[in-house]
């Protein structure tokens, strides 16, 4: 198994051998460090027409591909707040956290600082009047389309999780 810790966080030691599937044990003070999920929020934002805001990733992991937006989710924040405001990021749209509901919590993979790291990423749907005004931030995004469910499934999307996502989006 990769290990992603190449020091101990503890005492800086180098020998952090597996001790489990998820677990690298320090040798030389014995501190316990696990891969753990990190948990994202991601939103569906659907217009009046029901079409669903995909967004073109413009940085790694995934350059190029589509997703839908989100993150990481912040200390202190709730997943509706971190879906608002990964929205807000990357898309320029102001949404209150109020107007975000669950649909579904799927694992995922992301690869980050050479490591492909567990998330458990919590999707949540919110719906928007009309077809709002978009101003996606380019170090995020390259492209923003707003497509029915049925026409994003076709797309190359970046993450496994996000077009489940959208597939549960259609069966709900």
């Amino acid at each position: 198994m990769t290990n992603p810790y190449r020091h101990c966080s503890r005492c800086g030691g180098s020998d952090l051998p597996a001790a489990g599937p998820r677990e690298f044990v320090c040798r030389a003070c014995g501190y316990r460090h696990f891969i753990t999920p990190f948990p994202a929020a991601v939103a569906l934002v659907r217009d009046g027409a029901g079409r669903l805001l995909v967004c073109r990733r413009a940085h790694e992991p995934g350059l190029g591909r589509w997703s839908l937006p989100g993150g990481v989710i912040e200390p202190a924040e709730t997943g509706e707040q971190a879906a608002a405001r990964e929205v807000a990021e990357e898309t320029g749209l102001s949404l209150a956290p109020a107007a975000f509901r669950h649909l579904a919590t799927l694992p995922n993979d992301y690869w980050f600082q050479d490591y492909l790291w567990p998330t458990l990423d919590l999707f949540y749907l919110a719906q928007v009047e009309g077809l709002p005004m978009t101003h996606p931030d380019p170090e995020e995004v390259a492209e923003i389309v707003w497509l029915a469910p049925e026409e994003a499934l076709a797309l190359d999307f970046a993450f496994a999780s996000n077009r489940r996502a959208v597939e549960l989006l259609r069966q709900a």
